[in-house]
């Protein structure tokens, strides 16, 4: 290992991982790579909405970090980074600290609530595992409390299934649900009507997937509520208690299940030095993705700010692939001397699934609806994922579901040890 350049990288989410593949692919055994990740797996979260209804076995969209990358070429740390020294280029752990060339920081994000009153209390967060696997016990829960009361009021309490956020996440989200319920209740639940549940997706702006183009987020808005949905459009969440979600309007929702899908800010951690955030923790970040003052240190993915034409990009999977290709390559640039360019997007679409056979997709321009757009949505997303395993364990879940009714058993947690 010696004289080689050494790499930090803080975070193995999507930025963390294709900045390690872009780095062994351009610089092969010259740079000593150390990723620090308290978790030794990548959660595959485009598909975290289908585990959540029983289309996916959860254990499928996890993969071992160990099976991604070469712990022989690559060092892996799977432990909580305490802090970050700017100045000396240094990370910082609990076994200790450890000096770098380069340092890489993306660590993802955490849900953001705006200090809404009650809102972090009694929603369910939609950003690992174990949220899916809560939100599924909890759907199956109250479906199986709602065949036993004899309580008008409670029984539309329990099933009253709001999904706050209207980006990917909370359209996709909120679709499956709907699909999910209309399906297992014609034959699970029998004693519950279609009419007795209620699905809202409650959205503070006027629109529903924001970043796509007017005409497909008209689509997918028809689509949702063809579905059942009640699509609560410029109604912001004022405040939460256990019996009312309250919107500005002075609208209350029966408090029930509420996925919050709502917005994500920065998580905490401790960086040492003169460093710049914006209102979510983001770090603002110069033009080559480096911390202003701060030569060698990068911040990537949902922990940085990276503004193009004074609008800020959008915390998505592709922002974060194009910045971690684009660190690896300015890397080199800098180790063999060159100049290097500014970060440029390139943006190449958007595409979101809405239940069975159901999407929309801008690619290159090209907007695409309905069961085409479902089907690029599915390709896409089983290319993406980084295992061959994983993707015939997906595929095989996927005509299961098809064939089979669906599972309505919770799930059972091991107990602690």
């Amino acid at each position: 290992m010696k004289n080689k350049i050494k790499i930090g990288i803080v975070g193995c989410g999507f930025a963390g991982l294709f900045t390690v593949s872009g780095l062994r692919k351009k610089l092969k055994d010259k740079v000593d790579i150390t990723i620090f990740d308290r978790n030794n797996y990548l959660l595959y979260t485009p598909m975290m909405h289908e585990v959540a209804t029983g289309s996916l076995n959860a254990r499928h969209i996890v993969v071992p970090l160990r099976e991604i990358l070469d712990p022989r070429k690559v060092n892996i740390r799977c432990e909580e980074v305490l802090s970050v020294d700017l100045k000396d280029r240094s990370i910082n752990t609990a076994t200790g600290k450890q000096l770098f060339d380069y340092i890489v920081v993306a660590p993802g994000s955490v849900s953001n609530f705006y200090g809404i009153p009650g809102v972090e209390e009694r929603c369910i967060t939609f950003k690992n595992i174990t949220d899916v696997v809560r939100l599924r016990n909890e759907i199956i829960t109250v479906l199986e409390k709602a065949t036993l009361s004899r309580n008008a009021e409670e029984k539309a309490r329990l099933l009253s299934i709001s999904v706050a956020g209207a980006g990917c996440t909370g359209c996709e989200v909120v679709a499956e649900i709907a699909q999910f319920i209309s399906i297992i209740l014609k034959r699970g639940y029998p004693e519950i009507e279609p009419s007795d549940v209620t699905i809202n997706l409650i959205e503070a702006s006027g629109k529903v997937l924001p970043s796509f183009p007017e005409y497909l987020s008209g689509v997918a808005l028809e689509r949702l509520r063809e579905s059942g949905i009640k699509v609560r459009l410029n109604s912001p969440i004022t405040g939460v208690d256990d019996k009312c979600i309250m919107l500005k309007d002075g609208t209350c929702i029966p408090t029930g299940i509420l996925v919050w899908a709502a917005g994500i800010k920065a998580p905490e951690l401790l960086m040492s030095g003169n460093v710049k955030k914006d209102t979510s923790g983001r770090i603002i970040v110069d033009a080559s993705l480096q911390v202003p003052g701060n030569p060698g240190v990068y911040s990537i993915g949902d922990f940085a700010r990276t503004e193009e034409g004074g609008r800020p990009l959008a915390s998505t999977a592709s922002v974060a692939v194009q910045q971690a290709a684009y660190v690896a390559g300015d890397i080199k640039d800098r180790i063999e001397k060159r100049k290097s360019k500014p970060f440029k997007f390139n943006y190449r679409g958007d595409m979101a699934s809405l239940g069975f056979m159901s999407g929309v997709s801008e690619v290159y321009g090209i907007k695409i609806k309905g069961f085409p757009a479902w089907m690029l949505w599915k390709i896409f997303k089983l290319a993406m994922l980084p295992r061959y395993k994983n993707r015939f364990q997906i595929m095989a879940d996927w005509i299961i579901t098809w064939l089979f009714k669906r599972d309505t058993s919770r799930f059972i947690e091991p107990p602690c040890r």
